[in-house]
């Protein structure tokens, strides 16, 4: 029977895992650049044992075929109709279990726009940390010295990593985090090299240091794409919504968003990017681009659909 094996990552490094068993296929059995372009396209790579030939199935037609052959419903289903409204309360909860420090690390993942800094940022202040006095928040490229050198000045705070996407393609920077993240009493993080760190003001940073803090992740890479090492030591919460869950989320939010913003224009806003998302394919559906809608049908223009269509379609 041919063995099928998905690419994902493990302990930094990407493996080809048998989707049935869950093994990682021994190193001579599929090549490193089969596995890089199955990991980019979300491809199965098919293993004939016979003849130890490879070759790439389309990840969405195995999946159709996994759910037709499957007698239990799969999660996805569920995922795809969760009310919006309910997955950020249960991000908030998530949130203030690693602000009090019950969880020492949250996975935030979810296309862009969505809102989730700023639910994250809010729940930390209500629950009384100040931003810079309780926690920080880092947005951008990181490296893995970098990374150690934010830790060791913040080992008491909460972290908030913020798009900083490098650090999980990086083998040093994961490793360091896999130590901060550890479910110890003590977690001891470790940087050694021959050439010792030093801070903004030229001080000699420890070679290690106990880490007592907390970190907060938010990213728009997929779930499937981060590491497993990292996700096996936090929360995890996936924002990402289906169209229909989008428009759902920006009715919710009507009343609190733009406040400045009339209700009829918002509503307007809204009926006109339902009206661009029927008509053609790409239109950017988040709350950014709701904003955007909604400040020019404030505006009282003639044509607001296709003023809308240029700043919420990409050309």
């Amino acid at each position: 029977m041919t063995n099928l094996f998905r690419a994902a990552k493990v302990n930094g490094k990407l493996v080809a895992k048998c989707i049935e068993t869950g093994a990682i296929a021994p190193a001579d059995l599929i090549r490193d650049i089969q596995i890089k372009n199955a990991f980019k396209d979300n491809a199965v790579l098919a293993v004939d044992p016979a003849t130890g030939r490879v070759t790439r199935l389309a990840g969405s037609i195995f999946s159709d075929k996994q759910k037709q052959s499957s007698s239990k419903m799969s999660f996805m289903q569920v995922v795809q109709e969760r009310d919006p409204a309910v997955m950020f309360s249960n991000l908030e909860r998530l949130t203030k279990m690693v602000g009090k420090g019950i969880q020492p690390s949250l996975l935030v993942t979810g296309g862009a726009g969505l809102g989730k800094t700023f639910l994250v940022k809010q729940t930390l202040s209500d629950i009384g940390l100040k931003e810079s006095h309780g926690f920080v928040h880092f947005k951008g490229r990181a490296t893995a010295a970098g990374l150690y050198l934010t830790l060791f000045q913040h080992s008491d705070s909460v972290i908030v990593l913020d798009d900083c996407d490098s650090v999980f393609k990086d083998d040093d920077a994961v490793n360091i985090l896999k130590a901060a993240l550890d479910s110890y009493d003590t977690r001891r993080i470790s940087y050694l090299s021959s050439k010792s760190l030093k801070d903004e003001d030229g001080n000699y940073v420890p070679r290690s240091f106990e880490f007592r803090g907390k970190i907060i992740f938010i990213s728009n890479i997929p779930q499937s794409g981060l590491d497993d090492a990292i996700k096996s030591r936090s929360f995890v919460a996936d924002i990402s919504m289906n169209t229909k869950q989008m428009f759902q989320r920006i009715e919710q939010l009507l009343p609190e968003m733009e406040s400045s913003i009339p209700m009829s224009a918002k509503q307007q806003a809204l009926e006109v990017m339902k009206n661009l998302h029927a008509k053609f394919d790409g239109v950017e559906i988040n709350l950014r681009s709701f904003i955007k809608a909604s400040r020019i049908c404030a505006m009282g223009f003639d044509n607001p659909e296709a003023m809308v269509a240029e700043q919420i379609i990409p050309a």
